[in-house]
């Protein structure tokens, strides 16, 4: 009997000792969320304020909301009445982050979260239980609401530390500092003004150092919708404003009661002040409209870019076939401009559903698959053939039909020519493109895709223009046996162009591969000028040319090219600016062809060479021709969606000089002088 006494104190002692160590509640029942309180100390030392922790676990994608959670959520909502010896309850909130969720952008957290809870006790001699009904909602491609109902007791008495006592402080000392003096900020300033129709809370401080990456969020009373302001750095990153513009009806009162966190590289700091709203004549909101001016540019200029202009020529030659009917050209034109839009908002569909699923979105990221590759290179090389007339495109009998309008008078192959232009446009960012996608990438999916929509009207807009003026066709040169030649000299194109994407995919395969599928196109080729059924010899050829790269003897050689470039997967960018080192990063792939134009004609080029040892530049080249999670990474940090992506680096430039798409040797060597 004495012996079992001895082995349920044992037991006791063991369970308080283990207690002691980690006083802390159950998980909260739940599949996509759950949720405890978790204290720092066993007891509560006599004081009369401690610090408890409310610990949320979320699984991965799912998020839940900070106090202004925008449109889509809502924040938790924590019930106290009921705790016991609790004179106060105040949460405090940590840095949140923002995201999209279900097409609209949200602020809030992700993972684990910890919110510390700050309690005063009434009296600090007797057990105090904290008791919280908790209400809250986590989403991901659907939005779940969370219950939770935790009770934790805090014993009066000397305490230890607990195994909690560090991510409590730790999340504690994340907080955004709530003393300017002791923030990486001299100012912080906060106005409100209104006009007739809007209304904006503006933001102004001044960094100790230098802001590297601001963020700035705004909380009010008035769960206003996530808006992103509208930020501008001074030229020596110094001073910052931020403008939130709202429509007026959504805030009528004089005064606003304004708490904005501002978040950056060097820290965190809350600025908590009611705000007198001021009269304006004129409040600008987000200057939407020059945005989409840009993405119009943008599509436009596309037209002109190499990539695009091979495919181009098929239209030409399309056109001067054709008979000069007025109602045909028109009819012609207004087809291809509709394949040129429908493809830019079928890819905006795609990419928003990519992102949807968590994956990282770019302009062009599809030349990073060697079977998108090796489709376009198949099309390309049966266009440039087909120019030289020795392969023919056939409609199938079943469209010869009045009821398949797109296969009428080569109807398909318009529409066709103008959705290939935009697959072809993609690999490159011409000026203004940048821009566009930054914005489209950054915001919502319905903005997203009317700025894709936007830039496939202006790469329309010619073909637009023709349908609309169609007499401007008399002023090509009217059909003859130029056409010939000129048929030659675009299949020459082509045919370049098909070489180039052959050197694209030998970063995916070995030249035995390009050697083997010229072999199977020459055999498809002959097979088909002396047997019936070119069908099947068609099929088969296509069959075996894509289960190629089943074959690990089609894979390449890794074998490395001595470069004076620095590999940037190999580099810590951050420890070379401790150095004090000059960096300049050149995000490039080889299927970008303004990559290459900047490549051969600016980084190298003899001048800039030599501004780059003056300097004593050290570069670094982020090769992005396959997919890769860093580069990818470090494009996101710097809100850029495209390449080619260029930037200098130095200690007074740790956010760097972020350089035009299209590079000139004074730009660099400029940029270079005056660090």
């Amino acid at each position: 009997m004495l012996h079992i006494f001895k082995y349920l104190f044992f037991s006791f002692t063991f369970f308080i000792s283990i207690n002691a160590k980690s006083i802390e509640t159950d998980w909260s029942p739940g599949m996509e969320s759950q949720v405890r309180l978790i204290s720092p100390i066993t007891n509560n030392n006599y004081q009369k304020e401690i610090y408890l922790g409310l610990e949320y676990r979320l699984k991965d994608g799912w998020k839940t909301y900070w106090k202004s959670p925008g449109d889509g959520g809502f924040p938790q909502v924590i019930d106290w009445s009921k705790s016991i010896n609790i004179a106060n309850f105040e949460i405090e909130w940590p840095k949140p982050e923002q995201f999209e969720i279900l097409g609209t952008q949200s602020i809030g957290y992700s993972n684990q979260v910890i919110f510390p809870l700050k309690i005063n006790i009434q009296n600090e001699y007797k057990l105090s239980t904290l008791i919280l009904d908790i209400n809250y909602l986590v989403c991901k491609d659907i939005c779940i609401p969370g219950n939770a109902y935790l009770e934790l007791n805090i014993p009066s008495g000397e305490g230890q530390l607990t195994e909690h006592s560090y991510s409590i402080e730790k999340t504690i000392s994340n907080l955004p500092q709530k003393k300017i003096e002791l923030s990486f900020l001299k100012k912080s300033e906060v106005k409100s003004f209104a006009s007739d129709k809007f209304i904006s809370i503006e933001y102004s401080a001044t960094a100790n150092k230098f802001f590297s990456k601001p963020s700035v969020f705004l909380h009010t009373q008035y769960g206003l919708p996530v808006n992103d302001p509208i930020i501008k750095l001074s030229a020596n990153f110094k001073n910052l404003e931020a403008k939130f513009i709202f429509n007026k009806k959504l805030i009528e009162d004089d005064k606003i009661d304004t708490e904005i966190v501002i978040i950056d590289s060097y820290g965190s700091y809350i600025s908590k002040k009611i705000v007198t709203v001021e009269k304006k004549k004129n409040i600008k909101p987000n200057n939407l409209f020059f945005i989409m001016l840009i993405a119009f540019i943008g599509g436009l200029i596309l037209n002109a870019m190499p990539c695009v202009l091979p495919v181009l020529s098929i239209k030409l030659i399309s056109i001067l076939q054709k008979e000069s009917n007025t109602n045909s050209i028109r009819k012609s034109f207004i087809i291809n401009s509709f394949g040129i839009v429908f493809s830019f908002i079928l890819l905006a569909l795609s990419l928003i559903l990519i992102r949807f699923f968590g994956y990282n979105v770019g302009w062009g990221i599809q030349f990073q698959q060697p079977i998108f590759l090796m489709i376009i290179t198949l099309i390309l090389t049966l266009f440039a053939l087909n120019l030289f007339g020795l392969f023919e495109f056939s409609i199938p009998k079943f469209a010869n039909s009045n009821q398949f309008f797109f296969f009428q008078n080569n109807n398909m192959r318009d529409f066709f020519n103008g959705f290939f232009a935009t697959l072809m446009a993609t690999p490159c960012s011409a000026p203004f493109v940048g821009t566009a996608l930054t914005y489209a990438f950054t915001q919502s999916s319905l903005s997203l895709l009317y700025i894709f929509i936007l830039m496939g009207v202006g790469m329309a807009s010619p073909y637009i223009l023709i349908s609309i003026v169609p007499n401007l066709i008399k002023f090509l040169p009217k059909p003859g046996q130029w056409m010939i030649y000129l048929k030659y000299f675009l299949g020459l194109l082509l045919l370049g162009t098909t070489f180039w994407l052959c050197s694209i995919l030998l970063n995916h395969f070995n030249y035995y591969f390009i050697l083997l599928s010229f072999s199977i196109l020459i055999i498809v080729l002959f097979l088909n000028n002396i047997i019936k059924f070119k069908k099947i010899t068609i099929i088969i050829g296509t069959v075996i040319f894509f289960s190629l790269p089943n074959f690990s003897f089609f894979l390449p050689n890794d074998s490395k090219i001595q470069s004076s470039w620095l590999d940037f997967n190999l580099v810590d960018i951050k420890e070379l600016i401790s150095e004090d080192k000059i960096i300049f990063v050149d995000v490039t792939a080889d299927w970008c062809a303004t990559c290459q134009f900047n490549k051969f004609n600016v980084l190298d080029n003899i001048l800039v060479k030599e501004a780059f040892l003056k300097h004593k530049v050290i570069k670094i080249k982020a090769d992005w021709t396959k997919p890769n999670k860093k580069i990818e990474k470090f494009l996101e940090n710097n809100k850029k969606f495209g390449i080619p992506y260029n930037v200098i680096y130095d200690k007074n430039n740790i956010n760097g000089i972020n350089l035009s798409e299209l590079l000139s040797v004074n730009e660099v060597i400029e940029t270079l002088n005056n660090l």
